[in-house]
C-alpha cells in the first residue's frame, strides 16, 4: 500500500464494494447505482457487465480463485456468477431485501449474506439454497465476514455489536 495507481477506466463512480483473488489479479467492483465491473490484469482493464443490470449494488465478494462470485443489491436479490462474472444468476431465494453485506469461503461454496431488519442467511452451495440463521436475530447488519472455510462468521450491526459464530451468533464483549 505505499504506492497507488489511479485507474481512469472503468471511470469516475459511486463504488460501493470490490472483491479480489487472492493473488489479485481477477477483480470486480459494484457501483451505487450501476453495473458491476471486472477486471482479470489488476485493474489495467475493465469490462463492464451489463448482466445482470445496473442496480443498487451494495456488496460483492470472490472466492480465492476469482471465479465464483456474488453480489447483493439494495433492495434486490443476491447474484451469482462461476465464470468471473461474464455470466450471472439471480438468486430469488433467499428473497428481495434491503442486503447490505456478501462474504464468500475460499472455494465460494458457502456464502453469508446480510442486510436491513433481516437475518444473516447463509449457503452451502454457491447461493443456490440458502438458510436463515435466526439464532442471529433480525437485525440492521452492516458487514459480514468469513473464514477461509467459511465455517465461522463475524457480522457487525450498526449501531450496535459485532456478534461471531460459533454454534450461534453470540454478542462479542469486546
Amino acid at each position: 500500500g505505499a504506492n497507488w495507481t489511479e485507474r481512469t477506466a472503468p471511470g469516475s463512480r459511486s463504488w460501493t464494494a470490490i472483491t479480489s483473488s487472492s493473488d489479485g489479479t481477477k477483480l470486480a467492483a459494484a457501483a451505487l447505482p450501476g453495473y458491476i465491473y471486472t477486471s482479470t490484469d489488476s485493474g489495467a482493464n475493465w469490462t463492464e457487465r451489463t448482466a445482470p443490470g445496473s442496480r443498487s449494488w451494495t456488496a460483492i465478494t470472490s472466492s480465492s480463485d476469482g471465479t465464483k462470485l456474488a453480489a447483493a443489491a439494495l433492495p434486490g436479490y443476491i447474484y451469482t456468477s462461476t465464470d468471473s462474472g461474464a455470466n450471472w444468476t439471480e438468486r430469488t431465494a433467499p428473497g428481495s431485501r434491503s442486503w447490505t453485506a456478501i462474504s464468500s469461503s475460499s472455494d465460494g461454496a458457502k456464502l453469508a449474506a446480510a442486510g436491513t431488519n433481516t437475518y444473516i442467511y447463509t449457503s452451502t452451495d454457491s447461493g443456490v439454497n440458502w438458510t436463515a440463521q435466526t439464532a442471529s436475530g433480525s437485525r440492521d447488519w452492516n458487514a459480514i465476514t468469513s473464514s477461509s472455510d467459511g465455517t465461522k462468521l463475524t457480522a457487525a450491526v450498526n449501531p450496535g455489536y459485532i456478534y461471531k459464530s460459533g454454534r450461534t451468533l453470540t454478542r462479542s464483549s469486546n
